[in-house]
């Protein structure tokens, strides 16, 4: 039942607390200080009045004014202190200014919880993302995971500040409530019914701006993921004109956009507009209930008035706040479902032993299907030797690119076992174990920064680290490029290597794979979208690098595969052929037909 209770009630609060734990109690304190500082304070203007309307000390009938409040007068004559005007006004200066500080260390304090929290969140969105499976990330919304780590993290900023802004206000509610309650009884009962009747004029508009930004999130999901096709298929989209149907769909999905947007607007424009009038009308109703129904006196009116005011315009700013924060909720609720969808598709890696070096590496009776049944692979035996290159060719959907995903340890196999080093892979480090592959692909991957930063991947600028650089940029044959661009390692490449030709950056990410250090290097189509000069060039880059790494090779075209030790011709899954070109000629007749039709 209390879980339940919690659970309904306090979940947002349960939420917040599991990544921030006692530092929200040490907030919430706080700000019951702030209240109870500036509530005393407050409470203090009376006697203040009443010495300055009289001209003489605080007497014990005009105490009794202050209700349970006189305590405070007490406490100043137990320290000593007459009641006086300059007594009375030093102490009440004195609670201002420690209201002040810490009203200071209270937003401080909020702000540093602030970051603290919103940099745990994406952190463990970032984690969420790397540790994901690779065979779990092709089932997941690249627009989803994109809004969510970008767009929403804005909206975790301002509902952090939101919910706890909600949080403190009613905390200073409820410390004014019960100042009330000791001052005057009658008045906290009417302020709380006062409360309860503009919640009710307010539930409907917390609803609808939850649903609205609930709504707003996922549609900006769609558009982060419509958006990011639109980049990627550019080239296509423009030159078929399809572009000019396709925005139709981009603007169809704003205009949904705008419109959540809008009625959230609107919904905090009535909350905006309606603050004033109803702390107005509830103000004068309390006014009239006390003097003409319960015969209050005119100290008592002004002491309620007093807490009136405060506590009036804190039940307005947490309906303000609260709007605020489920304005935002959507933001939040995307970062946790994403993170609740990492977790489910994490990635089990164990810790121990790690692979150090990959000193063999076979595939016994490897099988690979896909969830629908669909079989790609049957029954491939292959022994990859250290320092030798093998290739796999083969017509399209033969299982060439499976088969390397399987060896690089981005899926596993369906059935069968891969061996590293004599050890089933299974039960290795698959992290460190992929660490000893160099992957270049058909589409060199160049991020937006320097050449330096491209090859090293943001290491420090350390000796030992150039020299490492240096190494790197010699073997893929890039000293002569390097040497003639005026800022050298410095040189910023654009986004996706845009400054620079596809075979440079093809010799960039070569470059990359071979500082890190790698016991195998995978090329997988690495020059079929290069042309033949370019190609050429690269085919030299990786004929020197034969007998230095275990090369894997997959290739539609003959010069990248002519030199390789051993030849792998595959078919609808299955390893048909095998051995050194000139020997695959004699025996095979289909990969000599495909070496006259030239068709790898």
């Amino acid at each position: 039942m209390i879980k339940r209770i919690f659970e309904k009630y306090f979940r947002h609060f349960l939420f917040f607390y599991s990544f921030l734990g006692y530092k929200i109690i040490i907030l919430l304190v706080s700000s019951l200080l702030v209240g109870l500082l500036d509530g005393f304070g407050l409470a203090l203007f009376i006697p203040v009045f009443q010495i300055a309307a009289d001209g003489s000390d605080i007497t014990g009938a005009e105490a009794d004014s202050m209700g349970e409040l006189r305590f405070l007068l007490t406490w100043i004559e137990g320290l000593g202190f007459d009641l006086n005007l300059n007594v009375v006004i030093t102490f009440m200066v004195i609670l201002f200014v420690l209201k002040a500080i810490m009203r200071f260390l209270d937003g401080y304090f909020k702000i540093k919880l602030q970051n603290q929290f919103v940099k745990k969140l994406r952190y463990q969105l970032v984690d969420g993302l790397s540790d994901l499976g690779y065979k779990e990330f092709l089932n997941f919304d690249s627009g989803k995971i994109q809004n969510t780590l970008a767009s929403e993290g804005i909206k975790l900023t301002y509902g952090f500040l939101a919910y706890f802004n909600s949080l403190q206000h009613a905390i200073l509610l409820l410390v004014y409530i019960g100042l009330a309650m000791l001052s005057n009884f009658q008045f906290a009962i009417l302020v709380s019914i006062g409360g309860y009747l503009s919640n009710l004029v307010f539930k409907y508009l917390f609803t609808n701006t939850e649903k609205a930004s609930i709504g707003l999130s996922k549609l900006g999901n769609t558009f982060q993921s419509f958006l990011v096709q639109a980049v990627y298929n550019f080239k296509y989209l423009k030159a078929t004109d399809y572009f000019s149907s396709y925005k139709l769909k981009l603007k169809d999905v704003i205009d949904k956009i705008e419109h959540n947007q809008r009625k959230i607007g609107i919904y905090s424009a009535i909350m905006s507009s309606a603050r004033e009038p109803i702390i107005l009308a509830v103000v004068v109703l309390i006014i009239l209930i006390q003097v003409n129904v319960l015969g209050g006196t005119m100290s008592s009116i002004l002491l309620s008035l007093i807490f009136l005011y405060r506590a009036l315009n804190y039940i307005v700013t947490l309906q303000g706040s609260w709007q605020g924060f489920i304005s935002n909720i959507g933001g939040l609720l995307a970062s946790v479902d994403l993170i609740r969808d990492f977790k489910l598709g994490r990635e089990q890696i164990k810790e121990q032993p790690t692979v150090d070096q990959i000193q063999s590496l076979q595939l016994k009776s490897i099988s690979f299907s896909y969830p629908n049944g669909f079989r790609v692979l049957e029954n491939v035996d292959i022994n990859l030797r250290p320092l030798s290159t093998y290739a796999f060719v083969g017509e399209s959907g033969s299982g060439k690119t499976t088969l390397v995903n399987l060896i690089i340890g981005l899926i596993n196999p369906t059935d069968g076992l891969i061996e590293v080093n004599g050890a089933a892979r299974k039960n290795v480090n698959i992290s460190t174990y992929r660490k000893r592959f160099g992957y270049i692909t058909q589409e060199p991957v160049i991020f937006n920064d320097t050449i330096f930063n491209n090859v090293t991947l943001w290491a420090e600028k350390s000796p030992l680290n150039l020299k490492r650089f240096g190494e790197a940029i010699q073997l893929a044959n890039l000293q002569e490029f390097l040497s003639g661009l005026p800022e050298r390692e410095d040189t910023y490449l654009g986004d996706n290597g845009v400054l620079i030709s596809g075979g440079q950056k093809q010799r960039v990410s070569i470059a990359r794979e071979l500082y890190k250090n790698v016991d195998v290097l995978i090329f997988d189509e690495a020059t079929s979208a290069l042309d033949s000069e370019t190609e050429k060039a690269i085919q030299t880059n990786i004929d020197n690098l034969m007998g230095k790494f275990t090369i894997i090779i997959i290739a539609h075209r003959l010069s990248t595969i002519r030199k390789a030790d051993t030849i792998y011709l595959m078919e609808k899954g299955n390893i048909k052929d095998e051995g050194t070109f000139d020997e695959l000629i004699d025996k095979s007749k289909k990969f000599k037909r495909m070496v006259e039709l030239q068709e790898f």
